[in-house]
């Protein structure tokens, strides 16, 4: 998997990197976990498709379609041919393509020609003329910029949840800044999808998954309170229920896609 870091100025405030998968068959993909995120993915595939599950529901989408926020984890099976580009967008980044409250899209997947036709169909056209993944991504860049529009509201609803992301809890957030918990729940579920709270819990979660993945040396008692669990009991019920898996079967087994992957 390679990333790019470079996004147009114009689109910083919307989008974190790029990334592109490609491999022949491959068995990394067949019934792996996808953990949960805390942003909106949009991928386009250009090779076979992605096959998702989750509660024995199965799921084949088209080949442009996004991730909402996941709080929990999905299946994904592809053993064939992998090729596919992504755009990770900022928490609130997805928003401003979509449109609509976030709410909506919360541990779904939705294709895009439902939610922005238009730019669905851009898109589709600049597939069929792919060629590397630096160059697609410039190409593809004009096109998001044309459909990207904020206004000052919005603006300034974003660098609230900006400035929370900075501070220790809610309560000393909107002591501090003048804001009702309320005003500031309602702002989460329209430009992320998901309470405060849950959105922090995600961000929490995602730490102590890497630290589980890349740390198999230290206690797990250690990694409770290395990542804000109260103690080993609460961290393993927080994590299964995240994931299915205890942290140390997390290790053994590594059910995770990104376990498998291999990074440039």
């Amino acid at each position: 998997m390679q990333f790019f870091n470079n996004v147009n100025p114009l689109l910083e405030k919307f989008i974190r990197h790029y990334w592109y998968v490609y491999a022949e068959e491959n068995e990394s993909f067949k019934q792996k976990l996808l953990l949960p995120m805390d942003h909106v993915d949009l991928i386009m595939t250009l090779g076979d498709s992605f096959i998702y599950a989750r509660n024995e529901e199965k799921y084949e989408p088209e080949s442009i379609h996004i991730h909402g926020i996941r709080e929990s984890s999905v299946q994904i099976t592809q053993p064939r041919k992998i090729q596919a580009l992504g755009i990770s967008f900022t928490p609130w980044g997805f928003y401003f393509l979509a449109k609509q409250p976030m709410n909506q899209f919360i541990n779904k997947i939705v294709n895009l020609s439902v939610i922005n036709h238009l730019l669905w169909n851009e898109l589709f056209a600049h597939m069929m003329e792919f060629n590397n993944p630096s160059e697609f991504i410039k190409t593809i860049e004009q096109s998001l910029i044309k459909y990207i529009e904020t206004n000052e509201r919005e603006e300034l609803d974003c660098k609230i949840i900006e400035d929370f992301l900075q501070c220790s809890t809610i309560k000393d957030y909107c002591e501090i800044n003048g804001i009702s918990i309320r005003r500031l729940e309602r702002i989460f579920t329209k430009y992320i999808g998901t309470s405060p709270k849950k959105f922090m819990d995600i961000i929490k979660f995602e730490e102590s998954a890497r630290g589980v993945m890349n740390d198999k040396a230290s206690r797990l008692t250690d990694l409770s309170y290395k990542y804000g669990y109260y103690d080993q009991p609460h961290f393993t019920k927080v994590f299964k229920g995240y994931t299915y898996y205890s942290p140390r079967d997390f290790q053994s087994k590594k059910p995770a896609l990104k376990s498998d992957l291999h990074y440039e």
